[in-house]
C-alpha cells in the first residue's frame, strides 16, 4: 500500500535531484573551511556555527562517509585523498568499547574499500569487524552497546537498534563465515527483543541475565523506527526470509503509523519537533526492498516522494527561493539539510544540521539518480 501525500508534492526530476546534491557538495565545502582538521558534529538549524571534535564520536564516521560518497560521484582524487584522511582519523576508535564502532568503520571505511580499494581503508575495516567481533557475548547472543559514546555504565546489558544495519554490513563483509554467523544472530535476538507483531520496533533492550526487556515503547521513536527498518533491509538484502517479510512489515508500519513525509520525532510526544531525518533512512530501506521484492515499484516511489518533499521543505535551504518556504530561508546558505532532531544538552532536544543527516539524504538523492546502488549505505 502506497502512503498518500499531497496532490502539490511533486516529484523531484533527474536534473533538480543533481542540484541538490550540487548544493550539498558546495555546503560541505564550507563546512569543511569552518572545522578545518575537526570533525563536525553539529550545527544549530540553518547556521554555520559548529560544534566539532577532535575524535568524531559515534559521527565521525559520516564525515568521511561524505567525502567518499563525493568522490564516487566526483571521481575527484582531491576528493578521495580528504575521504582517505579522514578515515586515518578514526584508527584510535577501533577498540573504544562500543557497538556504534560499526557506524564509524562501515561509513567512514568500508565505503572506501568498496568503492576505491583503499588499502587504509581495508585494513581498518578488518580491525574494526574482528574488535566487534571479540565483543559478541555468548550469553547475549548479541553484541552489546557497550559504555562507551552514550552506553553509560549498563551499556554491556544492551542492545541498541542504531547500529543494526551497519553491525550487519560490516560483519557480513569480511567474507568469514564466523562474523556471518554473529551477525545473524544478533541479527535475531535484536528482532526477537525488539519487534512486535506490527512491525513496531524498540529502539532500546536491557538483559537481565535470562533475557531481554524493552525499555521504551515499540515505534515511539521514529528515527528508532527507521533504524530498524534499515537493518531489516540489510538482513534481507544478505540472508532473504524471513527477513524480507520483517523489513516490509516494518517499512507498512511506518506507512500506516507516520503518513506525512515530515515525520515527527516521538508518536508518544506530540509537541516534539519533527525529525526529517528519519524520513530519509526510511527511505533508504525502502529503496532497497523495491531491489528485493518482485513488483514492489511502489516502494522506490514512496521513497521518492519522501525526498521530494523534504528537499522542497522548509528544512532544506536553497533549492526553490520562490516556494512558500522562501520568507523563512532568504537569509540561509543554501545545502543545507537541518532536519535531524538531536540532543545538544542533557535536557535538550533541536533541529540540527548534521553529518549523518547530510550523507543520508545525499545517499538518498544519489541512489535515485542511479550514482550508487542502495546495498552501500
Amino acid at each position: 500500500m502506497s502512503t498518500s501525500y499531497h496532490a502539490d508534492d511533486q516529484l523531484l526530476n533527474p536534473k533538480e535531484m543533481i542540484t541538490a546534491i550540487e548544493l550539498m557538495f558546495r555546503r560541505m565545502e564550507m563546512i569543511n573551511g569552518v572545522c578545518l582538521n575537526n570533525f563536525p558534529l553539529y550545527s544549530s538549524r540553518d547556521t554555520n556555527a559548529w560544534a566539532v571534535s577532535d575524535g568524531g564520536s559515534w559521527l565521525g564516521g559520516f564525515w568521511g562517509a561524505c567525502w567518499w560518497l563525493r568522490a564516487k560521484v566526483t571521481e575527484s582524487p582531491s576528493d578521495q585523498y580528504k575521504a582517505a584522511n579522514i578515515c586515518q582519523q578514526l584508527t584510535e576508535k577501533i577498540h573504544i568499547d562500543s557497538g556504534n564502532r560499526s557506524l564509524i568503520f562501515w561509513y567512514g571505511a568500508a565505503l572506501g574499500e568498496i568503492w576505491f580499494r583503499d588499502t587504509h581503508a581495508r585494513t581498518l575495516t578488518k580491525e574494526s569487524t574482528a574488535a566487534l567481533v571479540a565483543s559478541f557475548d555468548p550469553a547475549m547472543q548479541s553484541i552489546p552497546l557497550g559504555s562507551k559514546l552514550g552506553g553509560g555504565k549498563e551499556g554491556n546489558r544492551h542492545i541498541a537498534i542504531d547500529n543494526f544495519a551497519t553491525l550487519i554490513q560490516l560483519l557480513s563483509s569480511s567474507q568469514q563465515k564466523a562474523h556471518e554467523e554473529i551477525a545473524r544472530r544478533h541479527t535475531d535476538t535484536l528482532s526477537a527483543a525488539c519487534c512486535d507483531s506490527s512491525g513496531a520496533f524498540h529502539a532500546h533492550a536491557h538483559f537481565d541475565g535470562n533475557g531481554f526487556h524493552p525499555t521504551d515503547q515499540a515505534g515511539a521513536w521514529s528515527r528508532g523506527q527507521a533504524w530498524a527498518m534499515l537493518g531489516l533491509s540489510r538482513a534481507a538484502a544478505q540472508w532473504g526470509e524471513p527477513y524480507l517479510t520483517f523489513a516490509k512489515t516494518a517499512c507498512e508500519y511506518w506507512q500506516h503509523s507516520r503518513p506525512h513525509p515530515l515525520s515527527p520525532n516521538r508518536l508518544d510526544q506530540s509537541s516534539n519537533c519533527d525529525d526529517p531525518s528519519a524520513t530519509v533512512i526510511t527511505s533508504l530501506a525502502m529503496l532497497s526492498l523495491a531491489r528485493l521484492l518482485p513488483d514492489a515499484e511502489h516502494w522506490r516511489t514512496d521513497a521518492h516522494r519522501q525526498i521530494s518533499a523534504i528537499i522542497r521543505s522548509q528544512y532544506f535551504t536553497g533549492f526553490q527561493e520562490d516556494n512558500k518556504h522562501s520568507q523563512s530561508r532568504n537569509n540561509a546558505i543554501p545545502g543545507i539539510f537541518w532536519g535531524c532532531c538531536y540532543k545538544t544538552q542533557q535536557d535538550k532536544e533541536e533541529l540540527v544540521e548534521s553529518a549523518w543527516g547530510h550523507f543520508f539524504l545525499m545517499a538518498a538523492l544519489c541512489i535515485l539518480t542511479g550514482f550508487i546502488e542502495p546495498a552501500h549505505c
